[in-house]
């Protein structure tokens, strides 16, 4: 089933569901922390999760426009599952990971060794790298939800 609209669909819910995704990081920050960090816009890691809001939109817009049995949802749903075992998986043990690193490392120049402050940056920036599987959920949701409004506006 040939999508026949000028529009590409499924890019168009991909991007959306990516700019709202790390938009909503900043208010939801804002309301655990009490503090605004903008930067955040430009992170990974947080509530909700961008990566599996790309993924579920991307997959749930291949459904919608080219029908459920085709090759299209087959090979973005494959891809999807990859992304979201990983966010949730390989990228949050490497967070706590680098949780247990800064640590070592802070106690380690606590007690006079000089480790040069490299390791330590790399280390932090690490921290919130991974997805709880909360985030990744809100992350679905949020793509889902962007597919289906973008698909329906559409038609």
């Amino acid at each position: 089933m040939e999508m026949n609209t000028s529009w590409n669909l499924p890019l168009l819910s991909a991007l959306a569901s990516m700019l709202v995704a790390q938009g909503i990081k900043i208010p939801f920050q804002r309301w655990r922390e009490k503090a605004w960090n903008w930067r955040l816009a430009f992170c990974s890691g947080g509530m909700p999760s961008s990566h599996a809001a790309v993924v579920s939109a991307l997959a749930v817009a291949m459904g919608l426009s080219y029908g459920w049995n085709s090759p299209w949802f087959a090979v973005s749903s494959v891809f999807a599952t990859v992304v979201l075992y990983d966010a949730v998986g390989v990228r949050r043990q490497a967070g706590q990971q680098a949780v247990v690193l800064y640590e070592l490392i802070n106690r380690a120049q606590e007690a006079g060794i000089d480790l040069s402050g490299v390791a330590a940056a790399q280390a932090r920036r690490w921290v919130h790298r991974g997805h709880t599987p909360l985030e990744v959920a809100g992350g679905v949701t949020l793509g889902t939800s962007i597919a289906c409004l973008v698909y329906l506006m559409a038609h």
